[in-house]
């Protein structure tokens, strides 16, 4: 084609390409207005008769439907109570042949023979009742033994109290001057103090009220005089509570614990000290049953703790029993000094807690100390000329 046709291809490309349309039809295109919107179509008046009919007619069908399910719950229960009926009787009658054959076997005669004893006659319910009443008591005898013996030094404790009042009056004034005498025989001992003095005689009474070396919490009503332990730090500031935990249990072998963490005596807040009601008598530690008579305290009576050589004297305010996960005990209120006894209740057992809540007062005055406030221990000036050399 290329040689026997070469001028018409020439000529093909080298036309001019044509116009889809002419310069007017553009024009007519371009300025041509667009087609107008439709309007929307005005809704159909509705008259006022036709709306209250359209809503008789709604309400009419409202009231069929509910009446519909009316009848329809109607008819199941009704239906369900048909069967219910049935089954109680079906079940009256098992049930009465079912006692019918229990008491048959219950009341049926059994002979017990004995050596050397005439044979007695008993029913199978007569021996039933009788095997399980022999049973529990065994049972609950051999409970109430073994419970007895692993917590006697706790109820020794309560008891003794009870049937020996008069020695436990005693005992409580006895431990009232424990300190005093403790003191003074130790300064007459001394070979090279004076014995002249204005009252007792000799240096004592010219020294001041002190305390005694260690920590102690004494609690007259109780006839106690043991020792304050406060454990390490250690361990609470590391946030080990087992190790805490482990250190308040080996605490307590040593006399009653000042919980880690609580305020000390006469700082504000909540002085926390806990001890044993009963422990294992194989136990390490003689201090077992420390708390055991804990719940004897009342309202109004007081003990005292000594803490640094200082006095502090405490008045019950508060008793009260709480669950073992019950944590409120151990707040710190920032406005009050208190302090608070802790031990496990009912004795021999960790089902509760018994919390004896208590103020501290002035040891002299016995007003309520505030926060910041130091009270009077009672210490006379000391003149130093009026001492015997």
């Amino acid at each position: 084609m290329q040689q026997g046709h070469p001028s018409v291809i020439q000529d093909t490309m080298q036309d001019p390409a044509v116009p889809l349309w002419t310069e007017t039809e553009r024009e007519e295109i371009v300025m041509q207005p667009p087609a107008p919107k439709p309007q929307p179509k005005p809704m159909p008046k509705i008259r006022v008769d036709q709306a209250i009919a359209y809503l008789k007619a709604g309400q009419l069908s409202a009231y069929r439907g509910a009446l519909r399910t009316l009848s329809e719950g109607k008819e199941q229960y009704t239906s369900s109570a048909r069967d219910f009926r049935s089954a109680l009787r079906s079940g009256r009658g098992v049930l009465c042949n079912t006692g019918r054959v229990t008491w048959a076997f219950l009341t049926q005669p059994v002979w017990i023979v004995a050596k050397n004893k005439e044979p007695k006659r008993y029913s199978r319910g007569t021996l039933f009742v009788l095997d399980t009443v022999r049973f529990g008591g065994t049972f609950a005898t051999l409970f109430a033994l073994l419970f007895l013996t692993l917590n006697y030094q706790s109820f020794w404790a309560i008891v003794g109290s009870q049937i020996r009042p008069i020695q436990a009056a005693q005992n409580t004034s006895a431990l009232v001057t424990s300190v005093d005498e403790a003191l003074r025989e130790k300064v007459m001992r001394s070979p090279s103090l004076a014995v002249s003095g204005k009252v007792a005689g000799d240096l004592l009474s010219y020294l001041p009220d002190v305390g005694p070396p260690e920590n102690r919490v004494i609690i007259p009503k109780l006839n106690l005089n043991i020792p304050l332990v406060t454990p390490s730090y250690q361990n609470l500031l590391s946030e080990n509570w087992t190790g805490v935990e482990e250190d308040i249990q080996s605490a307590l072998q040593h006399g009653v614990v000042h919980y880690p963490g609580t305020a000390r005596p006469g700082q504000a807040g909540n002085f926390f000290v806990t001890g044993h009601s009963s422990y294992y008598p194989w136990a390490a530690g003689k201090y077992k049953n420390v708390f055991a008579r804990l719940n004897d305290l009342k309202i109004g009576d007081e003990y005292w703790v000594y803490y640094g050589g200082d006095k502090h004297r405490y008045i019950v305010r508060k008793k009260e029993e709480v669950k073992p996960s019950n944590v409120r005990v151990l707040d710190q209120p920032l406005g009050k000094r208190i302090a608070t006894l802790m031990t496990c209740t009912p004795v021999g057992t960790t089902l509760r807690r018994l919390i004896v809540t208590a103020e501290e007062i002035d040891p002299i005055t016995g007003m309520p100390l505030q926060v910041g406030q130091k009270g009077l221990h009672g210490r006379k000036r000391l003149n130093v000329e009026q001492l015997p050399i």
